[in-house]
Parts: structure tokens; C-alpha cells; sequence
């Protein structure tokens, strides 16, 4: 009877044994997360001994594929494969060794083994078109899409815009931009809605200006304002205009109501506004004031009388347009509206102007080639990107950001990242971020770790921590001439 029960007893452990095993290797558990499909070819192809496993990694770009999840969260060079753009998925490029299929890079991946087959290039095109979805259909970053903080980076050279997510700081959408498909129309400033519901932009080599709904991210409008050489949009404080300048010799502002998308007004004629740039408003919006690109001088606009005024920025001196005096190119408001920042590209300085009188307060000795400007209201700070400034702590890059104390009007801190050629700037107050976008258009510059399906070099952003002045993360690669950044908070 003993025997009998000792019997039962260890039949009872193997059955149970058997279903635990069962179950632990259960077919139909995806521990990777990808869909089968994809599963199939990146895990055994890709996540492998000495490339992208979970030891290998970190000396092969940093890259993790053994997971979906460990796949979205990039690599050294930031997001490898963006949700609806395959042409934009550096993953895609170094797996393809197909021309037809998009774009190739060399060396192809895997590295040392046989190039994917066609179909397997297929499978993969056509996952990143219907947004790289999970092994359930998660696409990244859906979650709350409409009210995510975002970041908007415009790529001149592609008809491109970027769109970073702050909190992980990865690009997770491209938007193409543009009225015609067959030019290439150079999306040159953009712009989001004071209250973040919509973002714009206007092109320096087109006739459109676009509008698009930042929940979606989707176009809603455009309007025709006429062939120009279109730079720099402002939004009025209630969200319902935008003034954008035409920087051209017989130059322009145009008025666009936003809620109609029609053109309001239009201040142009002979020899009325050389070369206007820069764009800023009175708290009021009864002024605009206008940097003119070249001489040392500002427009002043008075709609209602009307009136056009030119503004001296040197004491003493008759305004002008003559050429590498000031060059003033950007121009901003202080957050109280009582003085207003000129960048001043040719003299390296940021000139201070007091709103009330329209007097020079201050001239501030900064970096070569001053160009835009962000502010944070939170740490009363004035962000400048200086684009051709000498870089002593990496003497390869070029550039630097110029921090300003808005109350004492004085530098405060020099940001020296591997930066190269930085333009665009923005500032993501709850997360107490620093986005800048680097051009990298010079040919000396970085060797980029992707092509884009555009002629031109890709460039890369940064995102620093303002409180301890740190970069979040290696330069991101972007596509082609990053160039102008806002930010929906």
C-alpha cells in the first residue's frame, strides 16, 4: 500500500512537472513583443550573438533588439525606426540591400551574414508603414498622442518636419510639408498656436502657408500668400494672426487671419522694407517690429496710423541697410515686454533695446554668428545659438548657446555640446529642456550615420537639462538642414 502511494505521489509530480514546462514554453507566448512576422526575422537575424543582443548591445551602436520595447528605445543616434515612415527608419536602410525598395547604406546589416532576403525587406518596409505596431497593436507612442508635449524641428531639406517627444526625447513622427510634391520648397519656420492647439509653417521657396492640427498632426489648411522667400512667422498673443516676413530686397509682412486662413493685410512697397527678418509684437499687438537683415537697423510698425518707421541700433548713428555693419537677424521680446533682444550676426552681439523709448540699454559681447533666440520664462534665462562660434571643449564641433540672466542682462553660462552649426532652439519649461537643432550643412562637418531619400547631409538635435546644463542624450540624427524649433508644451 506504501509502495502504491509513493507511486501515486511521484505520478502526480511529473504530470504536474509536464503542464508547468507546458506552460513555460507555451508557442503562443511572444516574450519578445514584435509580431510574429517581425519577430521571425529581427530576433534570429539581428539580436544575435556579438550584434544587437542583450550582451552585445552596448558595443554595436547601442542598439537592443532583443525586445519591441528595447527596439523604441533607439540607439547612440536616436530612433531607428519611426512609426509610419520607412523612408526615414535607419533600420529599414541598413537592412535593405535593394535600391528599389529605398534607400541602401553600407556596410549592409547583418553584419558578416548574409543580407536579408526580399521578402523579409518587404516584411519589415511595410510594418514601419503601418507604424511599427507591438505583437498586440500598440503603436509607439499613441498613448495620449494629442496632448503629448512635442517638439517640432522643420528640415529644410526634405519637405520634412520632426517630431520629437519630449519625454524620451526620440523623433516619433515625421509630417511631410509643402503644397507641391514635385519642388522642394524648404520649410523654414514653424511655429505653435500660443495655446498648442495648432502649429505652422511657411516655406522660403513657396507660396503656401500651412496649418496643422497638433493633436493629429494632421494638415488642416493652407493659403496662398504669394511666391516669397518666406523666414519668420509670429503668432499674435491670442492665437488669431500670424506675421511672416518675405526676405527679400523689396520685402513684405503678411497678415494671415488664423481662424480664416486668409491673407488680412500686406505692408510692402518700393523700397519700404529691405530684407525684413525677424519678427516681434508690442504686448499689445498695436506695434510690430521687424529686424532689417542687413545695415543696423529696425523696422517699427504702427498698423492703425499707419506708419513705418526705421530704428537706429547705434546710438548716434543713422539707420541704414548697408551690409556687415550689425546685420540684425532675430529679434524677441522680453516676458514683461518691457525691452526687446536683437541678435546681431555680423558684430557677435545681442543688443538690448528698451520697448518703452525704442533706446539702445545694453550691447552683449557673444558668440560668431548670433543667430535665434529662445527664452525660458520659468528661469528667466535668454538662450542664443551662436552657429560658427569656436568650440574649446570639443574643437572638432562648432557652435555654441549663450545663456543670458534677463534681469541683469548678462552672460551666465556658455554651452559647449558636440553641437555643429546649431540654428533652432526651444524650451520645454515643465521638463526644464533645451532642444537645439544642428544644421551640419558644412561638408567638414560630422559624417552622418544615415542618408536621408533627399539630397543633403541629415543633421541631429540635442536635449539638455537647463538645472545641471547635461545633455539627456547622444546627438540625435535627423533628416536633411534641421533648421527652425518650437515647442508644444
Amino acid at each position: 500500500m506504501k509502495n502504491n502511494t509513493i507511486c501515486l505521489f511521484l505520478c502526480l509530480v511529473l504530470v504536474f512537472t509536464q503542464t508547468a514546462c507546458k506552460r513555460m514554453i507555451d508557442p503562443s507566448f511572444n516574450a519578445s513583443g514584435y509580431p510574429p512576422a517581425i519577430e521571425k526575422i529581427v530576433v534570429k537575424k539581428c539580436a544575435t550573438s556579438g550584434c544587437h543582443n542583450d550582451i552585445s548591445y552596448t558595443n554595436a551602436g547601442n542598439l537592443n533588439l532583443t525586445t519591441w520595447d528595447n527596439m523604441m528605445k533607439g540607439a547612440v543616434n536616436g530612433s531607428v525606426v519611426i512609426p509610419y515612415s520607412p523612408k526615414q527608419s535607419s533600420l529599414l536602410q541598413f537592412v535593405n540591400t535593394y535600391s528599389d525598395l529605398g534607400v541602401t547604406i553600407s556596410p549592409s546589416m547583418p553584419l558578416n551574414a548574409s543580407p536579408l532576403s526580399r521578402e523579409d525587406v518587404l516584411v519589415i518596409r511595410d510594418w514601419i508603414q503601418h507604424g511599427c505596431p507591438d505583437v498586440n497593436g500598440k503603436i509607439p507612442f499613441d498613448d495620449n498622442y494629442a496632448n503629448r508635449p512635442k517638439t517640432y524641428l522643420t528640415n529644410q531639406g526634405c519637405d520634412l518636419v520632426s517630431i520629437i517627444d519630449v519625454e524620451s526625447q526620440l523623433v516619433m513622427r515625421y509630417v511631410s510639408v509643402g503644397h507641391d510634391p514635385n519642388q522642394v520648397e524648404l520649410p523654414h519656420n514653424v511655429k505653435v498656436s500660443p495655446d498648442g492647439r495648432y502649429w505652422y509653417v511657411c516655406f522660403s521657396n513657396g507660396a503656401y502657408f500651412q496649418k496643422f492640427d497638433s493633436r493629429t498632426d494632421q494638415l488642416v489648411q493652407e493659403v496662398n500668400i504669394t511666391q516669397g522667400l518666406w523666414n519668420v512667422v509670429k503668432i499674435s498673443g491670442d492665437g488669431n494672426l500670424a506675421y511672416i516676413s518675405d526676405l527679400t530686397n523689396n520685402g513684405r509682412i503678411v497678415v494671415v487671419d488664423l481662424v480664416q486662413m486668409k491673407v488680412k493685410a500686406t505692408y510692402s512697397g518700393s523700397g519700404l522694407l529691405i530684407f525684413p527678418h525677424g519678427i516681434a509684437l508690442s504686448q499689445t499687438g498695436d506695434t510690430i517690429y521687424a529686424t532689417a537683415q542687413y545695415g543696423n537697423m529696425i523696422y517699427r510698425i504702427i498698423p492703425a496710423l499707419p506708419q513705418i518707421d526705421a530704428i537706429s541700433l547705434q546710438p548716434g548713428q543713422p539707420p541704414v541697410t548697408t551690409a556687415q555693419l550689425l546685420d540684425p537677424h532675430e529679434v524677441i521680446m522680453s516676458p514683461d515686454y518691457s525691452k526687446y533682444f536683437v541678435t546681431c550676426q555680423t558684430s557677435n552681439e545681442v543688443r538690448v533695446m528698451d520697448a518703452r523709448t525704442d533706446t539702445l540699454l545694453k550691447v552683449i559681447p557673444v558668440g560668431i554668428w548670433p543667430l535665434e533666440f529662445a527664452i525660458s520664462k520659468n528661469q528667466n534665462l535668454l538662450f542664443v545659438t551662436c552657429q560658427e562660434d569656436q568650440n574649446p571643449v570639443y574643437p572638432f564641433f562648432r557652435g555654441s548657446i549663450y545663456v543670458i540672466d534677463m534681469n541683469t542682462l548678462t552672460v551666465v553660462h556658455k554651452i559647449y555640446e558636440k553641437f555643429f552649426q546649431p540654428h533652432g532652439l526651444a524650451v520645454h519649461e515643465g521638463s526644464s529642456l533645451l532642444f537645439v537643432g544642428s544644421r551640419n550643412a558644412d561638408p567638414n562637418g560630422p559624417a552622418p550615420h544615415h542618408v536621408s531619400e533627399c539630397a543633403g547631409r541629415n543633421g541631429f538635435y540635442h536635449a539638455i537639462d537647463i538645472l545641471n546644463w547635461q545633455s539627456k542624450r547622444p546627438a540625435s540624427e535627423v533628416s536633411v538642414d534641421p533648421y527652425s524649433m518650437d515647442i508644444k508644451q
